[in-house]
């Protein structure tokens, strides 16, 4: 049998994450800001379980495997670092484990390849919601970013499993317990975190709500990091992220039609994902750094795609593309990684990302705005963007359209093209996750009156410490996909509307 005695580290913990650990409730929500320490929350969560139900099968929760694999395991394996947990020592991810004497779980998981099992017998199961959890038996279990989750299928499939082990603990302060960790939703799909702060005030011997700022975490991070994030986050952005204060809904937004729930999807290919895991390694965080297209089920090798950006000193580029069912899947946005990137830099990432697209033809929408320069190059953004696009092998089909339609021009035609009913225009969706800031940015577009209808608030595009991905520039540029290429198909004739001037 391997050692499983627990390492003697000295370690401090926020008043947040001694709270969560002491709590003696059964079901503990964190509803935590950035750098406030909730992979540490899930990291003593399953070192906790791991010891004191050995042989347990548990369930790590996530919306995806992308998510688990590049998002939530980085982070709480560091985590499980500063506890003295090793990997391939005290747990192994994505494997089966080879230990000498091992004691294997009372129900061992079919497949290895998607578990984080540990020296003591105990295992966690990684769950995605698109793929179903029906047959598993599972003794506790936890999640990371649980507003994002989809309720109704965790309700179905995964609270459903919970439902093993009363033979062996049942007494056990740990069995059938939950372990949830959450930013501050964004959309109002993700609210619905918010039925059990309400459970754990109808019910508070059963359930533990926490909400904590970043600066319960001060002692853990650098000296001028607050100082730092008011510096390069608005005053609205500050509060949600690190004042974990719950953000007003934009009332009379410029898409009114944009319902998250029934217009986003997931498509990741998780079996490409799984390959990377290879099981004679086991979890290797690198090869999740930089993935392609790959990636994703949602892209059709044999089909062109569509692009538009916005320019300046943010720039970002939007992907979109037809399918053979009459649909219009807005596939990603990409932004800068680092502020002031070169516009040449952010389309070669764009050109990185998608290089194993088969079909390397791709239709450029743009307007009068990718005619101006920066003042770096005495190229024009259009000129830049597809001489990249040449350089990297790809067919450019130049769409120029001139003059910018009206701002009401386009809140009329999305607030028709968003509703996906229309006889004339395609169903429009978006991936969830690849378009994340380019749905923030839809949520968060107000509008207001203007001379024509309604006009897109774009005050937060000049304010130089707001950070732009959560701003209107990703809208701008999915409308010019949108609205060039299809509002000619909706006709006056049809009782609809008509724009305020031809394009």
């Amino acid at each position: 049998m391997v050692e499983i005695s627990r390492p003697k580290l000295e370690v401090t913990r926020n008043l947040m994450q001694i709270l969560v650990r002491t709590a003696p409730q059964k079901i503990k929500i964190v509803e935590g800001a950035r750098g406030v320490g909730k992979s540490t929350v899930l990291a003593d969560e399953m070192s906790d379980i791991a010891f004191e139900m050995p042989q347990s099968t548990n369930f790590l929760q996530g919306r995806t495997y992308q998510q688990i694999f590049t998002r939530t395991l980085p982070s709480t394996i560091l985590s499980l670092q500063t506890l003295g947990y090793k990997n391939g020592i005290h747990y192994t991810i994505g494997q089966k484990p080879v230990w000498k004497k091992y004691n294997y779980p009372y129900e061992p998981p079919l497949d290895w390849g998607k578990t984080i099992a540990w020296c003591t017998g105990a295992v966690w199961v990684m769950l995605s919601q698109d793929v179903s959890s029906r047959g598993l038996n599972t003794c506790s279990g936890m999640a990371d970013e649980y507003c994002e989750l989809d309720p109704v299928k965790f309700q179905a499939e995964t609270l459903a499993t919970l439902r093993s082990g009363k033979r062996y603990f049942e007494n056990n302060r740990k069995w059938l317990s939950q372990m949830y960790v959450s930013s501050i939703p964004r959309t109002q799909e993700g609210k619905h975190i918010y039925t059990y702060e309400q459970g754990a005030l109808a019910k508070p011997q059963d359930i533990f709500y926490l909400r904590a700022p970043s600066v319960i975490n001060a002692d853990n991070l650098p000296s001028d990091w607050f100082k730092m994030q008011r510096r390069i986050m608005s005053k609205y952005e500050y509060d949600i992220e690190i004042a974990n204060i719950r953000p007003r809904a934009v009332g009379g937004g410029f898409y009114p039609a944009f319902n998250e729930r029934f217009l986003c999807y997931d498509a990741f290919d998780n079996d490409y994902l799984r390959g990377l895991i290879d099981e004679g390694v086991g979890y290797d965080r690198t090869k999740f750094e930089k993935l392609d297209c790959r990636e994703v089920t949602d892209l059709i090798a044999s089909t062109p795609l569509d692009i538009a950006l916005d320019y300046g000193k943010f720039c970002c580029i939007v992907t979109a593309q037809e399918t053979f069912l009459n649909e219009c899947n807005f596939l990603s946005s990409i932004t800068p990684e680092e502020s002031g990137e070169m516009l040449e830099i952010l389309v070669q990432r764009w050109c990185d990302y998608y290089q194993p697209h088969p079909t390397k033809r791709v239709s450029y929408w743009y307007d009068q705005t990718a005619i101006g320069k920066d003042g770096r190059s005495p190229k024009t953004y259009a000129d830049i963007v597809v001489e990249v696009l040449i350089k990297n092998g790809w067919d450019v089909d130049q769409q120029y359209y001139g003059a910018a339609p009206e701002h009401s021009d386009k809140y009329k035609f999305w607030s028709i093209a968003m509703r996906n009913d229309h006889p004339m225009l395609p169903i429009f969706k978006w991936n969830r996750t690849k378009c994340k800031y380019l749905i923030e940015s839809i949520n968060n577009s107000a509008a207001k009156e203007g001379k024509f209808g309604p006009e897109k608030v774009k005050t937060d595009e000049r304010k130089t410490h707001v950070d732009q991905r959560y701003t209107t520039h990703q809208g701008d540029a999915m409308d010019m996909i949108g609205y060039f290429k299809y509002s000619h198909f909706i006709e006056s004739g049809q009782g609809l509307w008509l724009p305020s001037r031809s394009m």
